[in-house]
């Protein structure tokens, strides 16, 4: 007496019969998701590098920002007391500073 009735083991597509297809996919389950280097990690490594990819961008942009700014302000004294004046409210002893602030919100 055979153990699986032929008559439903016709039935079973016969894909799902071959051997090697199955072998192939129980390596593909695999290598989805219980490898070390499995389809979620590999996506949270691909948004983890696109995030630093920009983050080197930005900081790349503010690298020659800083350097064009750097070039114009030891350009000249008075290049250096404005920016003084402008960034750190500094004044000479002749003058009075008033500083405005905005209120702020609550």
């Amino acid at each position: 007496m055979p153990i699986i009735d032929p008559e439903l083991k016709e039935k079973i597509p016969a894909f799902l019969r071959n051997k090697f297809f199955l072998l192939f996919f129980g390596y593909f389950i695999y290598l989805l998701f219980f490898n070390q280097n499995n389809l979620i990690s590999q996506v949270k490594l691909g948004l983890k590098l696109r995030e630093l990819n920009q983050e080197v961008a930005y900081y790349n942009k503010e690298i020659i920002h800083i350097n064009k700014e750097q070039k114009e302000l030891f350009s000249s004294i008075d290049n250096m007391e404005k920016y003084a004046r402008e960034h750190y409210w500094m004044k000479r002893d002749s003058e009075d500073l008033y500083i405005f602030m905005p209120p702020e919100e609550k």
